[in-house]
C-alpha cells in the first residue's frame, strides 16, 4: 500500500521518512498513532457508491424504499383527479400507503417552484397520497424548506440519502437492540430523548403514533492555522493570516463550510447583491450542523441502546485520513487565494498609474493542520402516523433540540407570513390544521376538516356525516337539532333562519305556509290566520 504524507496527502517516495519533503510535517511521532480505519478498497467503494447516487439517483431510491418495504413502480403516468395525466418518478405502495416520489438530481438547490409544482399534483392525484421530494446532491434552498413543512411533503436531501444508501450498500451502519446498549465514543451528549423529540401537542394527539431512529452521522473537524509573507513584484510584503475550523462529512468527505468568494477586497455592489443571494440560498441543514459541530469541545463516551418506539444506529466513517486532509487542505487554499494589486515601479504616469494583479495561491507547507477529531453528531428522524396512513415527518438534532424538519408544526392552508401552526388532526383524512380549518363534532367531539364533515346551515357548526341530521325543505341544506323546526301548520322540517313569525298568533312557521300583506308595511300572517 502507498504511503502518505497524514498533513498533507504528499506521497512519500521514502519508506519511514522523518519528515514530509513537502510540508515539514514531523512524522516520526505520528508511527504510534492508530492506523486509519479505512483502506483504498473501502474507500473505492464510497466513490462507486456516491457515483452510482448521483447517475442512477431513482434506482438508489427505490432501494431505500425496498429495504423499508415498500413496493415501487418508475415513471408511471396516471390520470388524476381533475382529469389531467401525470407523471410520477416512483410510485410506493405498502398495504394502505401510498407514495408519490419526485426526484431531482440537481447540482443547484431546489427551489420553491419545484415544491409547488409537486404539491399540485399531489392535490390531484387525491388525499389518500403522501408525497416525497428527493433532492441529490443540491439539497433545497431555505424557502423551499420551508413550503415543503408546509404542504407535508418529506424531504429526502443529499444527508438522509448518504446514510440511509450508505447503511444498504456499504453496510457501515451498526444497529443496536433494546436488550444490549453500545458504547459511543466522540459523540455529542445526547440531550434531547425520544419523548422530547416526539412531543406534540395537538388537540387529538392520542389519534398519531410516534416512532423513530436515532442516527449518529459522523463528521471531522479539522483546526488548521495559515500564515504567509509574499512579496509582489515592487518587493512590497504583504501578509497573510487564517485560522478557524474546516467540517467534513465522514461519510463522503463533503465539506460542510460554505464555498469561500474569491476576490473579496474588490467586491462592487453589485457583486454584493448576488453574494447575500448566495447566502440565502444556502442550505439551512447545512448551517444548523455547523451550529452544532462548533460544540465539538463537548464530545463524551457514553453507552446508547434501543427503546420500544425508536431504533438506534451508528454510521461509520467512510473516508481515510488522507482523504480527509486532502479536502480540507483544498478548501483553506481556494478559501485563501488572493489578489495582490501592485503599481509597477516604471510606471509612468502618477495621475493615472497603471495597476497590475497578481493572483497567490497559499502553497501546502504555510498550512498547519493543528488537530483532527472525529465527532458523532446524534440526530432524531421522527416519524407520526395519523388516520387514514397519513405520514409526518420531524427532524431534530439530539445535542440543541434544533429542529431541522417539522411536516406537522404548520396548517398547509396558510403559507409564507400568514402561516399558523397545526391545532388538531381530522380524525378521518389525516390532515393536520390550524383552529381555523378543523372543527370537533359538537355531538360526538370527533375532529374534522370541512371537507370530512357537514356544516349546519343554522348554527354552521361541523358534525360527522355518520350522524343522521335533518334536510331543510325550504333550500336543502343539513340541519342540526338545535336548528331544527316543524312547522306546526304543514309538519315540515326547516331550518329556523328561514322561520316566519306570523304577526296575529306570534307562531313561527315555514316560509310555505305565509301570505304576506300590505304594499308599504308588508305583514306576515300564517295559513290559520291569513285575512279572508
Amino acid at each position: 500500500m502507498s504511503n502518505f504524507c497524514p498533513n498533507c496527502g504528499t506521497k512519500l517516495g521514502v519508506p519511514n521518512p522523518n519528515f514530509c519533503p513537502n510540508c515539514g510535517t514531523d512524522l516520526r511521532k505520528r508511527r504510534g498513532e492508530i492506523p486509519m480505519q479505512v483502506n483504498e478498497y473501502e474507500e473505492a467503494r464510497v466513490q462507486a457508491t456516491i457515483h452510482e447516487l448521483g447517475e442512477k439517483l431513482e434506482e438508489c431510491v427505490e432501494k431505500i424504499l425496498a429495504s423499508k418495504g415498500y413496493h415501487t413502480q418508475r415513471r408511471v403516468r396516471m390520470k388524476g383527479i381533475s382529469g389531467a395525466e401525470k407523471e410520477i418518478d416512483i410510485i410506493a405502495t405498502k398495504g394502505n400507503k401510498i407514495i408519490a416520489v419526485e426526484c431531482k438530481n440537481w447540482k443547484n438547490p431546489v427551489g420553491v417552484d419545484e415544491i409547488e409544482k409537486f404539491w399540485a399534483k399531489l392535490k390531484d392525484l387525491g388525499p389518500q397520497w403522501h408525497g416525497i421530494f428527493v433532492a441529490y446532491p443540491g439539497g433545497f434552498t431555505e424557502e423551499a424548506e420551508k413550503y415543503a413543512d408546509y404542504y407535508n411533503i418529506d424531504r429526502w436531501d443529499t444527508d438522509f440519502l448518504k446514510e440511509e444508501f450508505w447503511a444498504i450498500n456499504m453496510g457501515r451502519a451498526e444497529y443496536v437492540s433494546v436488550e444490549k446498549g453500545i458504547m459511543i465514543k466522540n459523540a455529542l451528549p445526547l440531550k434531547v430523548n425520544f419523548l422530547d423529540a416526539s412531543k406534540i401537542g395537538l388537540q387529538n394527539k392520542e389519534k398519531i403514533k410516534a416512532y423513530g431512529m436515532l442516527s449518529y452521522h459522523p463528521y471531522y473537524v479539522i483546526a488548521y492555522s495559515y500564515f504567509a509573507k509574499v512579496k509582489d513584484p515592487t518587493k512590497k510584503v504583504h501578509t497573510f493570516r487564517d485560522s478557524g475550523k474546516v467540517l467534513i462529512d465522514g461519510l463522503d468527505g463533503t465539506v460542510l463550510n460554505p464555498a469561500p468568494i474569491k476576490g473579496v477586497q474588490t467586491i462592487t455592489k453589485a457583486l454584493k447583491t448576488v453574494v447575500s443571494k448566495e447566502e440565502r440560498e444556502e442550505s439551512k441543514r447545512n448551517k444548523k450542523l455547523m451550529e452544532e459541530l462548533e460544540n465539538s469541545v463537548s464530545i463524551k463516551e457514553y453507552e446508547v441502546r434501543a427503546g420500544e418506539s425508536y431504533k438506534v444506529r451508528v454510521l461509520q466513517p467512510s473516508i481515510s485520513y488522507r482523504s480527509i486532509n486532502k479536502s480540507a487542505l483544498e478548501y483553506i487554499v481556494q478559501k485563501n487565494t488572493e489578489v495582490i494589486r501592485y503599481t509597477p515601479k516604471t510606471s509612468g504616469d502618477d495621475f493615472f498609474p497603471e495597476v497590475k494583479t497578481k493572483t497567490y495561491v497559499p502553497k501546502v507547507k504555510n498550512i498547519n493542520i493543528k488537530g483532527r477529531t472525529l465527532v458523532f453528531v446524534p440526530r432524531w428522524d421522527i416519524t407520526f402516523e395519523a388516520p387514514n396512513n397519513k405520514i409526518y415527518s420531524r427532524e431534530v438534532l439530539a445535542f440543541s433540540g434544533t429542529v431541522l424538519e417539522d411536516t406537522l408544526k404548520y396548517c398547509p392552508k396558510h403559507i409564507g407570513l400568514l402561516k399558523k401552526e397545526t391545532f388538531a388532526i381530522c380524525e378521518v383524512c389525516g390532515l393536520a390544521l390550524c383552529d381555523a380549518h378543523v372543527f370537533q363534532c359538537a355531538i360526538c367531539g370527533k375532529w374534522l376538516c370541512e371537507d370530512d364533515g357537514v356544516r349546519c346551515e343554522g348554527c354552521e357548526r361541523i358534525y360527522c356525516k355518520d350522524h343522521n341530521l335533518s334536510t331543510c325543505t325550504v333550500c336543502g341544506s343539513v340541519i342540526c337539532e338545535d336548528c331544527k323546526l316543524i312547522c306546526p301548520i304543514c309538519g315540515k322540517t326547516y331550518s329556523k333562519k328561514h322561520a316566519q313569525v306570523c304577526n296575529n298568533c306570534g307562531k313561527s312557521v315555514c316560509p310555505d305556509c305565509t301570505t304576506k300583506v300590505g304594499l308599504i308595511r308588508k305583514k306576515i300572517f300564517c295559513k290559520k290566520c291569513q285575512p279572508e
